[in-house]
């Protein structure tokens, strides 16, 4: 019989912290940008307008690993006291082909968002930047923004701004640092004691601040992310200002938008997949739109390779569209699975 190694989402939690994922999310660019891991194509299909899911899977050469991630979203599920998000990760031996983990999709996809994120900003925000913008307080806004706090050193406060109810907002802010601290850092105590002490120290010293004018907070950011279901505009161009880095985290399908697309005629584009952010993710927009083209839009593990040129100067609008490719769920699944071997965590099954 095969042994299989399954972990939920409070194995997750335990065994990851948040500036481990972001480094092995930065080799998964890489290994996108070497050819050294391979994404299969994606399988997508809506049952209706709030309900659908998707299978991204593909291979790690050097990790001698392959697999796949389902998620399910089913938007109603909230009525019932069901969560939104369903699914597991698989990974297999690339040798045998036998299972390896059974993982919770939806916290690990926490996780690999927020640190995808992350990477882009290490590589194209101007590093002195100290206060950030986060639009949208729903459940990726967390990860979000401790993904944002690792890698930005000089950060001293975040706006949060809930386009749909500034009250969200307000509670999510007075709420936030306990969250942090709770998810990121107390979670991670027993297995990564001196991660643990830098997270919570780092946390104590930002402030958490809820912004109702977001016109007033864009022009105050020099870092702007933002995790909506938007179809329409959120940040407008003329809101934002020279060396302003922003990562659209939101958009994953066709119709979502977030940024107004007159900010791509001043701003550089940076996506994770070109084929898929032109497809689904932010960037589709301004294509469509005819504001730049495909071959103006540059991927980040490029950027993380050298092949192609980040930000430029100080003055300089940069963008990053993050739409999620199955080597961030790779990479993040196999560090976990790592982790669990390691503590002696997870269940053991016999298939």
């Amino acid at each position: 019989m095969t042994k299989v190694i399954v972990l939920n989402s409070h194995d997750i939690g335990t065994l990851l912290d948040m500036p481990a994922v972001i480094q092995v999310i930065n080799d998964a660019y890489t290994e996108k940008a070497t050819k050294d891991g391979e994404i299969w194509p994606m399988v997508y299909n809506a049952f209706s307008e709030m309900a659908d899911t998707d299978i991204r899977s593909g291979l790690l050469r050097s990790k001698k690993i392959f697999g796949n991630k389902e998620l399910t979203w089913f938007g109603n599920n909230s009525k019932k006291s069901l969560p939104e998000l369903h699914g597991v990760v698989t990974l297999y031996s690339s040798e045998t082909g036998a299972p390896e983990a059974f993982i919770n999709a939806p916290a690990l996809t926490g996780f690999r968002t927020g640190a995808a994120g992350a990477v882009a900003t290490k590589k194209l925000a101007n590093p002195n930047s100290e206060t950030l913008l986060m639009v949208g307080a729903g459940g990726q806004a967390a990860y979000q923004i401790m993904a944002q706090i690792c890698v930005l050193p000089k950060l001293k406060q975040v706006l949060i701004y809930d386009p749909m109810s500034s009250e969200n907002a307000e509670k999510f802010a007075q709420e936030l640092s306990q969250k942090l601290t709770t998810l990121f850092a107390d979670s991670i105590q027993t297995n990564q004691p001196t991660v643990a002490a830098k997270i919570k120290e780092r946390i104590k010293q930002i402030k958490f601040i809820a912004a109702s004018d977001i016109i007033k907070a864009t022009k105050d950011a020099q870092v702007i992310v933002t995790a909506t279901p938007s179809t329409k505009p959120l940040i407008k161009a003329q809101w934002v200002q020279p060396g302003t880095h922003i990562n659209a985290i939101g958009a994953d399908m066709e119709g979502k938008q977030e940024l107004d697309t007159q900010l791509y005629q001043n701003a550089r584009p940076f996506v994770d997949d070109l084929d898929q952010a032109g497809e689904v993710g932010e960037t589709q927009n301004p294509i469509k739109e005819k504001v730049i083209k495909k071959a103006d839009v540059t991927e980040i593990g490029d950027v993380i390779t050298k092949k192609a040129v980040g930000r430029q100067d100080t003055k300089e609008i940069t963008i990053f569209d993050s739409t999620g490719i199955a080597l961030q769920d790779l990479e993040a699944a196999n560090l976990v699975l790592q982790r669990a071997k390691q503590f002696n965590a997870g269940v053991v099954v016999d298939l």
